[in-house]
């Protein structure tokens, strides 16, 4: 029996805080990235400590971390860091999933923002040569990229255009969805029509009906479900009366 092995850990991160009674005796050139996946929270545990490598009493401190892209001059978010124990200078960075939805799986920056008890806000650094900018890296990891709908809006007549489809993607289950919109009244039908063979060799002869849906006077939007593995599919209109304005398609 194969045993796959899953670790449970948090990140733990340090910054480096000014002090002026310290002469550096350690030195910490480099910061490992933080790394944070969309579709789930993240939480990131931040260490303060002084240019000798110990922990700072941050007792009435507050801090900010701040995810910007320095590339577009963005600030993307700033959230207040969570105190876990202030006496040893950890605290916790909680990045939700939400913050990370309209951000693009790439590299940003980060920074962090402390203030003290006399409201003086100061940078912490992300090594000992005042780098106040770290590097967080977003993934999609816990879950894949999300991908939009196909769009058929019948430009070019009432047959649409043929979708290619990658079938290993459904396999078994094979499950697909069509929302169709109306902009008037609609009277006729609506033919799904697929194909099995190489979609880059698809000919038309070569797509058979998957279902004809019947629509009278339709407004409101509708929605079809199918089942089968394709290579390509595609949408045919007949109308009578009115507009079947687009498709959203999805395998």
């Amino acid at each position: 029996m194969t045993v796959t092995t899953g670790y449970l850990y948090t990140q733990l991160h340090t910054a480096v805080v000014t002090d002026t009674g310290v002469n550096n005796l350690m030195s910490m050139f480099y910061t490992p990235n933080i790394k944070v996946y969309r579709g789930i929270d993240n939480y990131i545990r931040i260490e303060f400590k002084n240019r000798d490598q110990k922990r700072v009493v941050m007792t009435d401190h507050t801090a900010n971390i701040i995810i910007m892209d320095k590339e577009n001059s963005v600030a993307y978010v700033e959230r207040a860091l969570t105190a876990i124990d202030p006496r040893r200078g950890l605290f916790e960075a909680t990045i939700t999933e939400g913050d990370l939805l309209n951000l693009d799986a790439k590299f940003y920056s980060y920074s962090l923002k402390v203030t003290n008890p006399e409201g003086r806000t100061s940078p912490a650094y992300a090594d000992d040569n005042y780098s106040a900018n770290g590097t967080l890296e977003v993934t999609e990891g816990m879950y894949p990229a999300f991908k939009e709908s196909t769009t058929e809006a019948f430009g070019g007549g009432n047959t649409g255009s043929t979708i290619a489809i990658d079938p290993y993607i459904n396999r078994n289950t094979a499950q697909h969805t069509a929302q169709v919109y109306f902009s008037s009244a609609f009277t006729g039908s609506l033919e799904i029509q697929g194909s099995i063979n190489p979609s880059n060799s698809i000919q038309n002869a070569d797509f058979t009906t998957i279902s004809t849906t019947n629509y009278t006077d339709q407004t409101d939007n509708a929605y079809i479900n199918f089942t089968g593995v394709y290579s390509a599919v595609r949408f045919v209109r007949t109308t009578t009366s009115g507009t079947l304005s687009q498709v959203l398609y999805r395998p």
